[in-house]
């Protein structure tokens, strides 16, 4: 598998805007180039895109750049072309527990472009939460309204399947525009008629999940970590993929 990316810049903050995994058939290794081949208009896309994986914001950067850095800093050009991506972390859970797409691609979007390690803290949040709000108006937002943010009515999604995994991240006492947006995005993905499917707490069930937009991340913490990855690989087992559940309970 192997993973691309695009970013771009505004106002001192970094963006990713376009990310994808690419399954690769035996013995092949595409360029950056002669993957952007594969989707450079919208009938390619139909043809090879087989799903999206939606997930809250990114934290990737280019091979052969340092992650402790912004890669303004270190020369890192902007220049809107496709990049080889690092693998890690969950991307590394999908390489090893999706299977039977090789040739095809899936798509990675996200609620929140920003390419940034830790974006949890007040500031943003109350910041994003106040962007969220202004998006169907004309006035201006902190974050990049282009770069940053998804254009809900216009969501342009290929392949079958949505997978949803950002986690339980959304709050919506504390942030109700955030959580607002969100579930606008799951709407609109049940909208398209899409197969919408996720790995959801056995403890807690389907249902709950949906109605608290709580669709689990393939990285967790505590005890249980350790066996998201096979909620993934059962999510992932049949053609298409299906909702799964994760074991909390033993």
């Amino acid at each position: 598998m192997q993973f691309f990316g695009k970013h771009e810049t505004r106002f001192d903050r970094e963006f990713l805007v376009e990310s994808y995994l690419y399954f690769n058939e035996e013995n092949e290794e595409l360029t950056p180039k002669e993957f952007e081949q594969k989707i450079k208009n919208r009938k390619l896309k139909k043809k090879n895109i087989a799903g999206t994986i939606f997930m809250y914001n990114p934290f990737y950067y280019p091979v052969g750049f340092d992650e402790k850095k912004k890669l303004s800093d270190q020369g890192f050009e902007f220049d809107g072309e496709f990049q080889n991506l690092k693998m890690e972390r969950e991307i590394t859970v999908f390489k090893q527990n999706i299977k039977g797409y090789e040739g095809k691609i899936i798509q990675i979007k996200y609620l929140f472009n920003l390419n940034i390690k830790n974006i949890d803290t007040d500031e943003i949040l109350m910041t994003t939460n106040d962007d969220v709000e202004m998006l169907a108006t004309e006035q201006l937002t902190r974050f990049d309204r282009d770069l940053n943010y998804l254009d809900i009515n216009n969501l342009e999604l290929n392949g079958k399947f949505v997978l949803f995994a950002w986690g339980s991240k959304i709050n919506p006492k504390e942030f109700v525009y955030i959580h607002d947006y969100a579930k606008s995005v799951y709407e609109k993905c049940i909208q398209m008629q899409k197969n919408v499917i996720f790995v959801y707490k056995r403890s807690t069930q389907k249902n709950y999940a949906i109605d608290n937009l709580q669709f689990l991340h393939p990285i967790g913490s505590g005890r249980f970590k350790d066996r998201l990855p096979d909620a993934f690989a059962e999510a992932f087992g049949p053609t298409p993929p299906v909702c799964a559940p994760f074991n909390d309970l033993l």
